[in-house]
């Protein structure tokens, strides 16, 4: 499993979007000292008093310069026609692609925010068309030389992409999919699925695994595909010395998801393409107990505590995890990190390589003494057995 740290820069009231942007930049060198495998954020434009990454192509060349190890995924890439043409997507990619030496996942989306459909003039009706010409043309363009492509809202003539991304066939390609709708789709065009429970429990994400395993092995796909299974922790990632100190930590994380399960209802009414999302009104997110520990939408605890929480996406059979660490103090979120990458991480990743308790060690020795001992007998008995009979035997 892939552990992939997520940041939007929420940057809070009386601080400047500079000082964030150089945290987050401290954040992402400390997630690649500890272990994790990707960072990524969305793309949110004009959003009131939360995110502050409107353009993270801007961004992850900068961080791709600092780092040698670590992944950058887009999460997502908005492609409606109006927000991103998806040629010019194609070429950014594969620059990035190029400038971080094969480290860069596109992740692509329709936008699920008011603010961003308005201030762009994007359709709520049209934009999830818009979005499925995009991912074909952009794939249209990695995969062949020279290309075209002829859809409702794309018509580009022969052309050839210049530059040409690294990763052969081409970076991967995902979806963001927060309904079992999204989930069949992605899985059909052969690329991955970021998977969000929209704060409705695990049963929906472990189905929404499900189903998109059975697409993708009941579909054929006449190009090269890009499958993965990622699971995002939408409302928030955060580790601490003690489960108890993380919950009270944690509270401004539960103000955050009240502030986007609002966006949810409203983008609802909009679009029947978005009406899944209205569903989120049958949550009670005072419930504490609930939304940290059964909405599938936070990991809070102690390192033993965010391990519980994992094992079960890990038995779902999930290939990554999207953790978003964000909306606190910064000192918070480098200790989170520094806490999920050194005690967490190992033990899905090195498992074998972690320090045991002496006790464990000497108690597992003991339950191995018997064995051993009855080894020993029945090599000494093999070996009396084989000595006379040599010894019987005629030269």
């Amino acid at each position: 499993m892939d552990f992939i740290l997520m940041s939007e820069g929420d940057t809070p009231v009386g601080l400047t979007h500079e000082h964030r942007y150089r945290e987050l930049i401290e954040e992402v060198l400390l997630a690649e000292r500890v272990g994790f495998d990707a960072f990524g954020s969305s793309e949110q434009h004009v959003a009131l008093g939360t995110a502050s990454v409107s353009a993270p192509e801007v961004l992850y060349p900068y961080l791709m310069a600092l780092t040698s190890r670590i992944r950058f995924i887009h999460l997502v890439t908005l492609l409606p026609t109006r927000m991103n043409h998806a040629l010019r997507v194609a070429e950014r990619v594969a620059t990035e692609d190029i400038l971080s030496n094969g480290r860069v996942e596109l992740g692509t989306g329709r936008g699920n925010t008011t603010l961003a459909l308005r201030a762009f003039e994007v359709d709520p009706s049209e934009n999830k068309a818009q979005w499925r010409e995009g991912i074909e043309l952009i794939r249209h363009a990695f995969l062949n030389d020279v290309f075209s492509y002829v859809g409702d809202h794309y018509k580009i003539p022969p052309r050839s992409l210049v530059p040409k991304p690294l990763q052969n066939p081409h970076p991967p390609i995902s979806a963001a999919a927060g309904s079992p709708n999204s989930v069949e789709t992605a899985a059909t065009m052969g690329i991955g699925a970021i998977m969000g429970g929209l704060y409705l429990g695990y049963d929906l994400v472990e189905n929404m695994i499900k189903l998109y395993d059975k697409t993708l092995t009941t579909t054929h796909h006449p190009h090269p595909i890009t499958p993965r299974k990622m699971i995002a922790i939408a409302g928030g990632m955060h580790c601490a010395q003690t489960t108890a100190q993380a919950r009270t930590e944690a509270k401004p994380l539960l103000d955050m998801a009240k502030l986007s399960t609002d966006a949810y209802e409203r983008l609802s009414k909009l679009s029947k393409d978005y009406a899944y999302m209205g569903a989120v009104k049958n949550i009670n997110l005072n419930d504490e107990e609930y939304m940290l520990e059964h909405s599938q939408g936070f990991i809070v605890g102690d390192p033993d505590h965010c391990i519980q929480h994992i094992q079960r996406y890990a038995d779902m059979g999930a290939d990554a995890l999207v953790l978003r660490v964000d909306s606190l103090p910064h000192h918070q979120l480098m200790n989170s990190i520094e806490l999920f990458g050194k005690y967490v991480i190992p033990h899905f990743k090195n498992p074998r390589n972690i320090v045991r308790p002496p006790n464990d060690i000497l108690t597992d020795i003991r339950t191995a003494r018997p064995a051993h001992e009855q080894a020993l007998r029945q090599h000494h008995t093999n070996h009396t057995n084989h000595t006379n009979h040599t010894k019987e035997t005629p030269r």
